[in-house]
């Protein structure tokens, strides 16, 4: 039984994990201060990059350290930077799943701004229990780094994220400008 449950573990995606994202995107929204519809968090394409970087330690320290080229990546931080991309850029139809979700339980408003689409916590309440738990302290502590170090995080353009982070890292990106 033993030897079964370390293979389940080996198979184990967290990208995957329905709750796993749900709380990621709360947390984020919760400490980026997106509560309300004055405070919205720009462009839900930049969660599918910012919940495996702040579930990750290392993932959080190569964003702060190689965002906007601070410094130049050797090839084996290029190499990651290049996995996060294209393992996140997979994830985006989950992830508009799961905000579809939190949105018909009203935890949170999505809003269509142009070609982008806009979110906000609209119910605190519901997000309180889960932002404030001690569980969630490392993700809580990664989410504030980033905050102090990349500014306005939730209002940067998603177009923008990903060409001070992934483009400007040599990453071959999908995306059309």
């Amino acid at each position: 039984m033993n030897k079964d449950f370390n293979r389940k573990r080996l198979m184990y995606n967290n990208s995957e994990d329905l709750y796993f994202i749900t709380y990621n995107i709360i947390l984020l929204l919760y400490h980026l201060n997106c509560i309300g519809e004055n405070k919205p968090f720009n462009d839900y394409r930049k969660l599918v990059f910012l919940i495996p970087i702040i579930s990750d330690e290392k993932k959080t320290t190569i964003l702060l350290d190689y965002y906007k080229g601070n410094l130049k990546p050797n090839r084996n931080i290029h190499r990651e930077i290049n996995r996060l991309y294209y393992d996140s850029i997979e994830n985006i139809t989950l992830i508009r799943y799961v905000l579809m979700i939190l949105e018909r339980e009203e935890i949170i408003k999505l809003i269509n701004v142009e070609s982008r689409t806009n979110l906000y916590i609209s119910n605190i309440e519901k997000s309180k229990d889960i932002a404030s738990n001690l569980r969630f302290k490392d993700e809580k502590e990664r989410i504030l780094k980033l905050k102090k170090k990349i500014r306005m995080l939730s209002r940067l353009n998603y177009l923008t994220f990903v060409d001070c982070f992934f483009k400007r890292n040599g990453v071959a990106i999908w995306e059309n400008y």
